[in-house]
């Protein structure tokens, strides 16, 4: 497994394009339901934001196998531009 810098995650969520609507966190997220809640929100200064399409992914899909996360879902394509897929 590659090591991911996590000073860095900044660059990638704190993007304008990662910010989850209220509607869609609640909705498609499946915000606050238990193991059906989106593994990928994020909570940043700016707000929930999606994590799935940064080097972070990874990290979070291998604690969901290990059984370590709650949320466990993965219920949409993710919002913001692809990163840092050459790192992984």
């Amino acid at each position: 497994m590659h090591a991911i810098d996590l000073r860095n995650m900044s660059i990638f969520l704190l993007e304008d394009d990662r910010k989850i609507p209220k509607e869609h966190l609640h909705s498609m997220c499946k915000f606050k339901c238990g193991a059906n809640t989106c593994r990928y929100i994020a909570l940043t200064v700016k707000g929930y934001v999606c994590s799935k399409k940064t080097p972070i992914k990874k990290v979070i899909d291998k604690r969901v196998e290990e059984k370590k996360s709650n949320a466990c879902g993965d219920n949409c394509y993710g919002l913001g531009k692809e990163k840092g897929r050459e790192n992984g």
